[in-house]
């Protein structure tokens, strides 16, 4: 397993600082959930991990490799950050089946249609292959969007609050499905969320986003 690394991280966005000196470490193999209000940065965090932001200044590393550093001026493309994104609003293509969507991410990987069908089986998709976005429930659309981002073979897994529009029944299933294909990322998985059911379903190890800072915060269910 292979832990992240953030070191004084600071991301500015229209004048002001959003992240401020952020430093962390997101233990691989292990679910963080990223937790903190609407608003704190956490979007923008994942967006600085997975390159697509460029920091004002710090590093951020993968065990040996390094994705950013403003002291030598590493900014490692995005496409070779070896990172699966499920985003807030999904992104799905609504114009591809959910075996070709699968096929597509994959293809840069050499994964084949035969491979892309055996994801779409592990996350309970495999009745679903020829369907297009628009056909399939909230719940299956956020299966298909992490099948999407698990198709490159990612070494971290990104989620951002991609549950919130799904009845509790539903997420209660996808945690499960989140705790299953995490231990199989040789990274860390990173959680996003301001709901406390969601840190309390998901978390391995939390840190809490608050004033362009991380800092650990353990159960943050039990609070207020």
């Amino acid at each position: 397993m292979i832990d992240l690394s953030i070191r004084d991280l600071r991301v500015e966005r229209s004048g002001r600082s959003v992240l401020d000196g952020c430093s962390a470490e997101f233990p691989g193999g292990r679910r963080t959930v990223l937790w903190g209000p609407s608003g704190a940065g956490k979007s923008t965090l994942l967006n600085a991990i997975a390159g697509l932001i460029v920091p004002a200044h710090g590093t951020i590393s993968l065990g040996p490799d390094v994705f950013f550093s403003s002291r030598d001026g590493t900014d490692v493309p995005s496409h070779r950050r070896k990172i699966g994104y499920v985003f807030q609003d999904l992104a799905l293509w609504p114009h591809l089946s959910a075996i070709d969507q699968v096929h597509l991410v994959g293809q840069t990987v050499g994964l084949t249609i035969t491979g892309a069908f055996a994801i779409l089986e592990s996350v309970g998709l495999q009745e679903m292959a020829n369907r297009r976005p628009g056909q399939l429930s909230g719940g299956e659309q956020q299966r298909l969007a992490i099948a999407r981002a698990l198709a490159g073979k990612p070494a971290v897994l990104l989620l951002d609050e991609p549950f919130s529009s799904v009845d509790r029944k539903a997420r209660e299933s996808l945690y499960g499905l989140i705790r299953a294909v995490s231990s199989k990322v040789i990274g860390p998985t990173i959680y996003v969320t301001h709901q406390a059911e969601d840190a309390e379903g998901l978390a391995d190890h939390t840190l809490r986003l608050t004033s362009g800072q991380l800092v650990v915060d353990d159960r943050p269910w039990e609070q207020g």
